[in-house]
């Protein structure tokens, strides 16, 4: 019973965890894109995706924590359920 909430859990965080992700992850690579092709910063676009990707204080700073403890339980609930999975195989 404990693997199958360890499981659900991870299932839930994991869902949670793809939208703070893509957002990260969409933003940073636009604001990569236009660096590497001399965009000015100063266009309205390279701002507004600056500041969502790493200012946006005070709601950034609780964003950015909150993604990094989701990203480590997702971590850990999976390296949870690999050690349940692994002793349930060793004792069959």
């Amino acid at each position: 019973m404990l693997e199958a909430n360890v499981r659900k859990i991870h299932r839930t965080v994991g869902v949670y965890l793809v939208g703070f992700l893509a957002l990260q992850a969409l933003t940073g690579l636009f604001i990569s894109l236009g660096t590497l092709m001399d965009t000015p910063r100063e266009t309205f676009w390279f701002a507004a995706l600056a500041w969502i990707h790493h200012e946006w204080n005070p709601v950034g700073n609780v964003y950015r924590i909150l993604l990094g403890a989701l990203v480590t339980a997702q971590g850990l609930g999976g390296l949870v359920i690999y050690l349940l999975m692994r002793s349930r195989l060793r004792k069959s």
